[in-house]
């Protein structure tokens, strides 16, 4: 369990053929925000309904050409992740 007040980022790369689709994909990363809220964007990420999201802090699902990575990482007090990203 995260420690109270602790802040999360969203870390996001959807890798898809580039003969498919014209282009390899993108990344984004979230603000720091409270774990219940970067766990409502990861849900909206996969399209899973409330509570559908299992143990973990890590998630992949497909897309059109390829598929999506998600990962949820706890945010340093300067707003990095906690692997430098």
């Amino acid at each position: 369990m995260a420690p109270a007040g602790q802040h999360f980022v969203v870390q996001v790369t959807d890798r898809i053929n580039a003969g498919l689709a014209g282009h390899g994909g993108c990344t984004y990363t979230s603000p720091p925000q409270p774990r219940p809220q970067a766990l409502e964007l990861v849900r909206v990420l996969l399209g899973c309904p409330r509570g559908d999201l299992g143990p973990g802090h890590e998630w992949s699902a497909p897309v059109a050409g390829g598929r999506r990575r998600i990962e949820l990482v706890p945010a340093t007090p300067e707003g990095q992740t906690s692997l430098g990203v």
